[in-house]
Formats: C-alpha cells, structure tokens, sequence
C-alpha cells in the first residue's frame, strides 16, 4: 500500500535526471515558507500578541520568520534545474536546447495550476468578504500576467504569494539569454557569475529602497543555482558523497541564524547567498544530508511544493482564522507554534496533494494538450455521429 501511495503521489520526470535530494531541498524550503506564514498569520492577521515573552521564546520567534528564505532556496533550486539541458549542451557534448519547447513546457507544465488556483481564489474571495469582483478584477489581471508586483509593487491581492512566481517567470524569460554565459572559458564565466552574486547582493546598495519586487534582487540566488550546475557537469560530474562534504551545511546552519539574528542588512544580504549555497552542497554531495532528503516520504512531499506552495496561505488562514482563533491555548508562542503547526498542516498537505492529483501532476505529462485535444475531438465526433 505504501508504495502505490509513493508511486500516486510522486512527481512525473521526463528529463531522465531526476535528482531525489532537490525534492527534499523542495520539502525544506516548502516547509520553512509553511513556518513563517504561520507566525505571520497568526501574529499579525488574526492578531494574537506575545508582549511578554522570555529570551528563549523571542529568538525562537525571529528564528520562524526566517523561514522565508525558503523562497531563496527555491530560486536557487531553479537556477540549478533550469541549467541543466544548457549545460549538458555546452559543457558535455549533449544535444542543443530546443527553446520552443523549453518556452513550450514552462507554460502546459506550470501554468493551469496556476491559473486554476487564482481563478478559484478570486471566484471565492468576494464570498469571504474580501473585496467585490469589480475591485478585484484589475489585480486578476495582473497576477495572470505575472506582472501585479511591478504595476502595484506588492504581491497579488489575489493570492499573495504569487511575488516569487513572478520573479521565477523574469528568470524563465530570461534563462537562454544568461546561459550563453557558458559559452565563455571555464575560469571567465565562473568569475562573471561570481561577481555577479557579489553584484546583485549589494542591490540595497544600488536599489532604491521601493523598487518593485523583481529578479534584481534576487538574481544571486539563481546564479549560484547555475554555479553549481556548472560544476556537477564539469568538475564533480563524478564526485562521490561524502561525511566530509556535510561539514558545510553543520557550518552553515549556525552561522546563517546568526547573521539574520544579529547582523546588519547589507552583512545579511551577502552572507546569506552563501550560506545558503553551502547547505545546498551538501544536500547533493553530502552522505547524511543525501540520505536524509531522500528519505521516505520527504522528496514525496517536497515534489508536490508547487500545489502546496499555491494553496497553502490561504488555507492556514482559513484554519488559523476559523479555527484556532476560538481557543485562548497557552499563550507561551513556542508551544502555541507547535499546536498550530500539527493541527494546519494535515490540511495543508491534504488539500494540496489533491490538487497536485487532479491538476499538478497530469501537466507534468509534456503531451497533456495534444492527449487532451484528442479526447475532445474523439468526443465530438461521437456526438455527431449520434446526432
């Protein structure tokens, strides 16, 4: 039973280089952004207030809200994964990238999750007393053209969390161009995406403070993605894993709470990239951090992050709002954490895993529209043929 729920629930891969551990990168990253928005919901939108807490309780506090960051490790994710047909292209002899079709598979494959989840918020919204459809038609518009952080410069009303999907499409877009990088020697173009890292973490050096939410400040992440997937196809293309090389992330881990719980902006800005990037080594090339992200049911539910990431706000605000909201629980915020977390996630995981069934997982099938197209047309057929 266990393995034809694995088998159910697991992500379709046509690339052939399925890589287990980025799928628990996935879970870690779905699971911190699923933490801050917790304290963020629960603190600020239902508004329970923890004015005395203890030292213990108010690091652990901060320590949520820097769940996300899990964000940053999806872009870093992306960079990596999108890079790989490039790479194997210019760095390994492989065959060249088709761009139609790698335009072609963003849309079947990420767009009508999308699209289905914000239509149903938007049909649902006024029904929650959350605007009319007139007010809210314009942000709509805007969120289905990825494009609601630039012309309102704040994430969709609609669902907000679509900002770092805008962000994901500015990369899309701009992913053929960036990769002719490689094309460049091997001590060049590693040196250009180095500064470039350095670059783009200084942008609250060089970016004025209320700039739209885009790829600039951003882009450090994915270029250390693509860093990385240079390296895997060039250097460490055989390297084995190693206890040795899950040091980095036991470094990294410390070091990132530290900095983001005592550091200054810009130090965080540029720090972080880093170490982020270090757990990202070892979750690859790592023997223990390899074994744990691969294991049971972690990569399972780290595959399905897209549909969990697109629904899972508004859910928690549903339970959290409708729910928890009823209960005074114990007012000491690590524990009430705790409570809320076991009792949100269950329908959490189980809403998104439904939708990743009915709408995810079908347009991982790169044919889904011309095997849809044949059923419509077979349909028609039929029923003219009775008519």
């Amino acid at each position: 039973m266990s393995r034809t729920l694995e088998t159910l629930f697991s992500r379709t891969t046509t690339s052939g280089s399925y890589i287990r551990e980025l799928d628990g990168l996935r879970f870690i990253a779905i699971a911190s952004v699923i933490c801050v928005h917790i304290t963020g919901i629960w603190t600020a939108s239902v508004g329970r207030t923890y004015d005395d807490m203890g030292d213990i309780a108010r690091v652990f506090y901060r320590m949520t809200l820097l769940g996300g960051y899990g964000v940053e490790l999806f872009f870093m994710i992306s960079g990596f994964v999108l890079a790989i047909p490039f790479c194997q292209n210019a760095l390994a002899g492989g065959r060249p990238v088709d761009l139609r079709k790698y335009f072609w598979r963003r849309v079947t494959r990420l767009e009508p999750p999308y699209l289905v989840s914000m239509l149903f918020f938007f049909i649902m919204m006024p029904l929650w007393g959350k605007g009319s459809y007139g007010e809210l038609f314009p942000n709509l518009l805007a969120s289905l053209a990825y494009l609601h952080n630039a012309i309102y410069n704040v994430g969709s009303v609609i669902n907000n969390n679509a900002w770092s999907l805008e962000v994901e499409v500015q990369f899309y877009l701009l992913v053929p161009l960036i990769l002719t990088a490689l094309s460049m020697g091997l001590l060049l173009r590693r040196t250009v995406m180095v500064l470039a890292v350095i670059g783009f973490s200084l942008h609250p050096l060089w970016l004025q403070e209320n700039f739209p939410v885009s790829i600039l400040q951003f882009f450090q992440f994915f270029a250390l993605g693509i860093l990385f997937c240079d390296l895997r196809t060039t250097d460490w293309s055989e390297r084995p894993s190693s206890t040795a090389s899950d040091l980095p992330a036991f470094l990294a881990l410390p070091a990132f709470f530290w900095v983001n719980l005592t550091q200054p902006e810009l130090a965080r800005s540029l720090a972080n990239p880093w170490l982020i990037a270090l757990f990202f080594y070892s979750a690859l090339w790592g023997k223990w951090h390899s074994r744990l992200l691969s294991w049971g049911w972690l990569p399972i539910v780290g595959g399905m992050c897209y549909s969990i990431y697109l629904l899972h706000a508004r859910i928690l605000s549903l339970v959290l709002h409708h729910g928890f909201s009823r209960f005074e629980l114990t007012g000491n915020f690590p524990l009430d954490f705790g409570i809320i977390f076991a009792g949100s996630l269950p329908p959490v995981i189980l809403l998104s895993a439904l939708f990743f069934l009915l709408i995810e997982k079908p347009c991982m099938n790169p044919r889904w529209p011309q095997d849809l197209w044949g059923v419509l047309g077979n349909f028609a057929r039929r029923r003219g043929q009775n008519a």
